[in-house]
């Protein structure tokens, strides 16, 4: 079994009410066009969508449950905000995970296609901008990139963690890019590194260039999340 972010998954075809509701509410909630922090009603989804409230309170139970959405007494839904908490962790879990996976996936080596994949995803000509007009592109030729690597490493429960903390991290993610686009030029080598260290078949290589790329990115979602006007403002409460 192959295991691909929400991002890059080939979706079936319609399913349920709920969960074609379920899947268009999140999506809007990833994808920021539903703000971390904005309400709403199931009167409203359900008004829009045109349906009727049945499968938007199954979706909205099964957001709440995955921690996207929060209910407000009597008064609807809140989307769940991002915090720095959620982000350190999330970017944490997700070096170690992911620097055991490129450690395993070059002990094991890819398929060829894996590999030549793995390559092309690797080189990005565009190294100091994120966001721009290619970004939903580039974004999910990112997400292709580590899901080859986690896929490769050959252990469906690694792979599993990885790919979940991935879905969890797109939206803190998409944050953060919006609050600061730009990118390290760096950060291509990075890539690189990891790429030749699996062609290379050399594992510590391949988990301390991992360690290097996850590092950095950590780096940048709470630089630019911390940085934020939302942040910089807050009040800091005596402990």
């Amino acid at each position: 079994m192959r295991y691909e972010p929400d991002l890059i998954r080939a979706h079936p075809p319609a399913g349920s009410l709920m969960e074609n509701t379920y899947r268009r509410l999140k999506r809007e909630i990833i994808e920021l066009v539903r703000a971390p922090g904005t309400s709403f009603s199931e009167q409203e989804v359900a008004k829009v969508f045109g349906l009727s409230k049945t499968p938007v309170r199954e979706a909205l139970a099964r957001l709440h449950r995955d921690g996207l959405v929060r209910p407000l007494a009597r008064a609807g839904y809140v989307v769940s905000t991002v915090t720095l908490g959620d982000a350190t962790d999330l970017s944490d879990l997700r070096s170690l995970l992911q620097s055991q996976a490129a450690a395993l996936c070059a002990e094991r080596g890819l398929s060829e296609p894996d590999g030549r994949r793995l390559a092309e995803l690797g080189v990005d000509t565009e190294e100091d901008q994120l966001g721009g007009p290619g970004f939903e592109d580039r974004f999910r030729a990112n997400y292709e990139f580590e899901s080859i690597i986690a896929n490769g490493s050959g252990n469906r429960r690694l792979a599993a963690a990885s790919i979940g903390v991935f879905d969890e991290l797109e939206r803190i993610a998409r944050l953060s890019i919006l609050l600061d686009p730009s990118m390290p030029a760096e950060r291509i080598r990075e890539r690189q590194a990891i790429v030749e260290a699996i062609a290379e078949r050399n594992p510590a290589a391949a988990r301390e260039a991992m360690q290097r790329r996850t590092a950095s990115a950590r780096r940048e979602i709470i630089g630019a999340l911390a940085a934020s006007r939302s942040v910089t403002h807050a009040e800091i409460a005596v402990p």
